[in-house]
C-alpha cells in the first residue's frame, strides 16, 4: 500500500440506505464519499439523491461506513465502522425532490453530517485547481470484481469542460461517484468524482465547494465545515499518533519545496488555521485587491493577472501567492512567495482588527499575532521581518520593542517597501554577506482603507466615481467592539502605508526600526489608487438581431482583465438576463473596502436609451423591491403596468411579509443605478484614437466648473421634436462646437432615434465627453422641470467626476414615480460619461511573463 493509499483509506466512506451497513450485489450501496472535517462527509448530490426525496430533505437518515486501523497485527488490520448521516447541504437542491434529475446539474455536491465520527481522519482540501497534466489518484468503493472493496486508480488531468474537470487514464466506474480526486504532486484533494463518459472521467473541482459560500442558505454551515477542516489539520501537527498526517506527507513532496515554493507544508497548515478564525472577507474583490497590491510591492512592479480570480476565502488568497517570483528581464526571477504570504497575512490580520473588532475571539487573534511576530523575528531578510512587525505594531497594545504602543491619529505605519511610496526615502543598505537575493527590499503590503474620492486632474481620464452603499457611513460601519476584544491602534482607522525609513535611535529588535509618520494631505485632483470598475461592451447588431457582448475589469483606469464574453450575442430584450451573472461576478471582484465598482457600458448609439441603470443582479420576483408600477421599466423597456396582472404578488398593499424584508437585505435586488455609478460610453468613438476636440473638452469638464446648455440649441421650454428639423447633416454641430469646453449638453428626450439621435451624433463629433438626457417618453410640458433638475445636478457637481453622486441621488428620488411627481421631479436620467484613453490604447511592446513553477 502506497503512502497515499494509507492516508486516504481511513477517510474514505461508502454511502447507502440506513441498515446494517453491509452492501452486497443484491443490495448495492449508493456511492462513495470522504471526510473533510470531523463529522462531515463530502460526496455528490446525486449519490444522496438515490435515497429519495426524504433523504434529500434531511428527513430520513442514510448509512455511512468507513474503515479504521485496529491494533491487530494482522496483514489487513482494518476494521469497519458505521454511523448514521443526515444530508445538510445539496447543491443544487432539487426544487421538486420527488422528480430527481439525471444527470444531476453542476456542481452536484452534498455535505452529510455523520454521527459519532468526530475522531475520523480527514483529507486535505486543495486551495486551487491542479495544473495541466497533473498526475491524479482516484479513490472510492467498488463492487466491480464482485467483492466489495476500496478501488484506487491513477490518471491525469486531461482538460476541462465548462466548470468540470476531465480525467484521463483510469476511468471512474460505478460506485466511485462522490470519491476524492487527489493531486499526487501537491498531496491534496482537487476534485470529487462525478461520473464518466465514453473515453474520459468527469469530476467536480473541489473549489466549486467554495461557490456555495455565495448562497445565504449554505454559507453558514459551509464556513463552519471549512473552519473545522483547518482546525483538524492543525491539531494533527502536535498529535503523538504513530501514523503520518497530511502535513508530514506533503513535506516530502518536491512540489512543496524550493525551488518551487518557499512555503513549507507546516507553515501553510498553521497559517490556514489562523486565517480560518477570522471573519470572512466581504467578497472576492477584497481578497484579490490585497493579493495584487502585495504582489506589486514584493516585485516592485505592476503586473496584474490576466485571469480573474473568483476566490471567496482568505486561504484561497494566500494560495494565489504560491510560487511568486520577482520580474527579471533575463528570465526566472527570485522566489518571493514566503515574503508575500506573510505580508498578506499581516495585512489581513490588521484589517480585521481595525475594521471588524469584536467579531473574533481575542485569544485567537492574540495567538495569530504572536505567531506572525515569531515568523517576522526569524525571517532571514530584515526588511521583510520589519515590514511585518510594522503591520502588527499596536494590534495587541504593544509596540515593536514590547512596550506600550501609542499612535497619533491619522498616522501611517512605515514599513519596508520596494521604492519609496508617498515620498518616503529608502535608507542605504548596509553591507551584508547574504545571498544576492537579499539585496531586494521587502514588499510593502497594500493600503487597506480607501481615501476620499476627489476630482480627476485636468487632462486625465478618471474612473467613474463611487459611493458607499446606502445606509453606510464613510467610516466602515462595523459592529461595536466587545470590552475584551483586541482593539485597533489608536486613531481613526488610519490608512497603512509601507516604505522603508531608518529610525534616529537604535532598535531593540533585529531589523529596521519602524517609526510613525503623519499622513501627507491628499493632493486635489488625484484619483484613488487601487480601484477597480467594470466595463461592459455591447456590440452592434449582427445576424438575427444578436449583439455580441463582453464584461471586463479595469484597474486604476489602466489594466483590463476579461471576465466573460459571448461573440454569438443576445437580443436586446435578453441582455439584462444574459449579463446578470457575468456582471454579478465582475462587481464582486471589483468591490473592496469602501469602494463600490462603477459600471461603464459601451453601446452603439442606437442602444443609448437602454435602461442599464435599472437592471438588477437578482431576477425580479413577486414582492421584490421595486418602485411603483407606473413608469418603471424593465430590461425589455416594458413598464410594470404593462406586465401581467398580479405580477406584483399582492393586492397592491405595501406588503410586509418576511420575503419582502429579505429583498432589502440583499443589495443585488436593487436597480444598479440606485447603488452604483452607471454610465454610458460610445462604442464606435472608442474604437479610434481620440480626436483633439475630445481631449480638449475632457480637460475642460474634468477641471470645471461645469455649465449646461440644451443639446438641440433651442430654449429649454421648447422640448424635443420627433425627428430632425432638416436634412442637414450638421444642423446642430455649429451650436455644439462653440460651447464652452466645460459645458454639458442636456436633452429632454430619448437619443436613440429622431432629433435626439441626430443631435447626439453631432455632440460626439464636436468632442463632448459628458451629456445628460431623459431616455423615457413624456409630455413636452415636463421638459422645463427636467432642465431645472439637470441644472441642479450640473451645478452641484462642479466638475465631471463630481457628477456621479448627484446623478445617483436623483435616480433614487426618481425611482418612485408617485413620490417624484409629488416633489416635481420627472424623467429617467441617462448619462454619457466618456473620457478618452480609458483604458489607454495599446502601445509599446509585449514581454513574456516570468517563468512558471514546475507544477504550473
Amino acid at each position: 500500500m502506497s503512502a497515499f493509499d494509507e492516508m486516504v483509506r481511513p477517510s474514505l466512506a461508502r454511502i447507502g440506505a440506513a441498515g446494517d451497513g453491509y452492501a452486497t450485489d443484491r443490495d448495492p450501496y449508493w456511492g462513495s464519499g470522504f471526510f473533510v472535517a470531523p463529522g462531515w462527509l463530502l460526496t455528490c448530490a446525486h449519490v444522496v439523491g438515490k435515497g429519495g426525496a426524504a433523504v434529500c430533505r434531511g428527513e430520513n437518515v442514510l448509512r455511512v461506513t468507513w474503515q479504521e486501523r485496529t491494533d491487530e497485527p494482522a496483514a489487513d488490520a482494518w476494521g469497519e465502522r458505521s454511523g448514521t448521516g443526515t444530508a445538510v447541504l445539496l447543491a443544487p437542491r432539487p426544487e421538486d425532490p420527488d422528480s430527481l434529475r439525471d444527470p444531476w446539474p453542476f456542481p452536484d455536491l452534498a455535505l452529510v453530517r455523520v454521527e459519532d465520527a468526530e475522531d475520523v481522519r480527514c483529507l486535505w482540501l486543495g486551495d486551487r485547481e491542479p495544473g495541466a497534466r497533473a498526475p491524479l489518484g482516484l479513490y472510492g468503493w467498488s463492487l466491480q470484481t464482485g467483492e466489495l472493496g476500496v478501488r484506487h486508480g491513477t490518471g491525469e488531468l486531461a482538460g476541462s469542460d465548462a466548470r468540470a474537470l476531465l480525467l484521463g487514464g483510469s476511468l471512474p466506474i460505478g460506485g466511485l461517484s462522490g470519491g476524492p480526486v487527489l493531486d499526487l504532486r501537491q498531496g491534496s484533494v482537487v476534485g470529487v468524482i462525478k461520473g464518466r463518459r465514453r473515453e474520459e472521467g468527469v469530476a467536480v473541482p473541489v473549489t466549486a465547494l467554495h461557490e456555495l459560500l455565495d448562497r445565504r442558505d449554505t454559507a453558514g454551515v459551509l464556513r463552519e465545515v471549512l473552519r473545522a477542516h483547518d482546525r483538524h489539520h492543525l491539531s494533527l501537527l502536535d498529535d503523538p499518533s504513530p501514523y503520518a498526517n497530511w502535513t508530514t506527507l506533503q513535506a516530502g513532496l518536491s512540489a512543496l519545496a524550493p525551488p518551487v515554493s518557499g512555503i513549507t507544508a507546516e507553515l501553510r497548515a498553521r497559517l490556514y488555521a489562523h486565517l480560518a478564525e477570522l471573519p470572512p472577507p466581504a467578497g472576492a474583490g477584497e481578497i484579490v485587491h490585497l493579493v495584487e497590491e502585495v504582489k506589486e510591492r514584493v516585485r516592485g512592479e505592476r503586473l496584474r493577472s490576466l485571469v480573474p480570480r473568483n476566490v471567496r476565502t482568505w486561504r484561497e488568497g494566500a494560495a494565489l501567492l504560491y510560487g511568486l517570483r520577482t520580474l527579471d528581464s533575463e528570465g526566472g526571477g527570485t522566489l518571493v512567495d514566503l515574503d508575500a504570504v506573510l505580508l498578506y497575512a499581516a495585512v489581513v490580520l490588521r484589517k480585521t482588527v481595525r475594521e471588524r473588532p469584536g467579531e473574533t475571539d481575542p485569544a485567537r487573534l492574540g495567538a495569530f499575532t504572536e505567531w506572525l511576530g515569531a515568523q517576522a523575528g526569524r525571517h532571514r531578510h530584515w526588511a521583510v521581518g520589519g515590514a511585518i512587525r510594522g503591520l502588527l505594531e499596536g494590534i495587541d497594545g504593544r509596540g515593536p520593542d514590547g512596550g506600550p504602543a501609542g499612535r497619533p491619529a491619522d498616522a501611517r505605519v512605515v514599513g519596508a517597501g520596494n521604492g519609496p511610496p508617498d515620498g518616503v526615502n529608502e535608507a542605504p543598505h548596509e553591507a551584508s554577506d547574504e545571498a544576492p537575493d537579499a539585496r531586494r527590499t521587502a514588499a510593502a503590503a497594500p493600503a487597506t482603507s480607501a481615501t476620499p474620492e476627489t476630482a480627476a486632474a485636468p487632462g486625465t481620464s478618471a474612473a467613474p466615481g463611487t459611493s458607499a452603499a446606502p445606509g453606510t457611513s464613510a467610516a466602515s460601519g462595523t459592529t461595536a467592539a466587545s470590552p475584551t476584544a483586541l482593539t485597533a491602534p489608536a486613531g481613526s482607522a488610519p490608512p497603512v502605508a509601507y516604505g522603508l525609513r531608518a529610525a534616529s535611535e537604535p532598535s531593540a529588535l533585529p531589523g529596521p526600526r519602524f517609526v510613525v509618520r503623519e499622513s501627507p494631505p491628499v493632493a486635489a485632483g488625484t484619483v484613488t489608487a487601487g480601484r477597480t470598475d467594470v466595463l461592459v461592451r455591447i456590440g452592434a447588431s449582427m445576424y438575427g438581431g444578436l449583439h455580441p457582448w463582453s464584461v471586463e475589469l479595469i484597474h486604476d483606469g489602466l489594466d483590463v482583465t476579461p471576465v466573460a464574453a459571448d461573440d454569438r450575442g443576445a437580443r436586446v430584450e435578453e441582455l439584462a438576463a444574459v449579463l446578470r451573472a457575468p456582471l454579478d461576478r465582475a462587481l464582486n471582484l471589483g468591490d473592496h473596502g469602501e469602494h463600490l465598482a462603477g459600471i461603464e457600458v459601451f453601446l452603439p448609439r442606437k442602444l443609448f436609451d437602454l435602461p442599464v441603470d435599472e437592471w438588477q443582479l437578482l431576477p425580479e420576483q413577486p414582492g421584490a423591491f421595486r418602485a411603483g408600477d407606473r413608469g418603471h421599466r424593465d430590461g425589455l423597456g416594458r413598464s410594470h403596468g404593462e406586465r401581467a396582472a398580479g405580477d406584483d404578488g399582492g393586492d397592491g398593499s405595501d406588503g410586509g411579509d418576511d420575503d419582502d424584508d429579505d429583498d432589502f437585505v440583499d443589495e443585488r435586488s436593487m436597480p444598479l443605478g440606485m447603488r452604483r455609478t452607471v454610465v454610458i460610453r460610445d462604442l464606435r468613438r472608442n474604437e479610434r484614437p481620440p480626436a483633439p476636440e475630445w481631449r480638449k473638452r475632457w480637460r475642460g469638464v474634468a477641471g470645471g466648473p461645469l455649465t449646461h446648455e440644451p443639446l438641440h440649441g433651442r430654449s429649454p421650454a421648447d422640448g424635443h421634436v420627433a425627428a430632425a428639423r432638416s436634412a442637414s447633416p450638421y444642423l446642430y454641430y455649429s451650436t455644439l462646437s462653440v460651447l464652452d469646453h466645460a459645458s454639458v449638453p442636456v436633452y429632454c428626450g430619448p437619443v436613440a432615434s429622431g432629433e435626439g439621435q441626430a443631435a447626439m451624433r453631432e455632440a460626439l463629433m464636436a468632442g463632448h465627453p459628458v451629456v445628460l438626457w431623459r431616455r423615457d417618453g413624456h409630455d413636452h410640458d415636463e421638459c422645463k422641470d427636467f432642465y431645472e433638475q439637470a441644472a441642479h445636478v450640473v451645478g452641484a457637481a462642479r466638475h465631471a467626476e463630481g457628477l456621479h453622486e448627484p446623478v445617483r441621488e436623483l435616480r433614487i428620488r426618481l425611482h418612485d414615480p408617485e413620490s417624484a411627481r409629488a416633489r416635481g421631479l420627472h424623467g429617467k436620467l441617462a448619462v454619457l460619461f466618456d473620457p478618452p484613453d480609458r483604458p489607454p490604447r495599446a502601445g509599446g511592446t509585449m514581454r513574456p511573463p516570468p517563468l512558471a513553477a514546475p507544477d504550473g
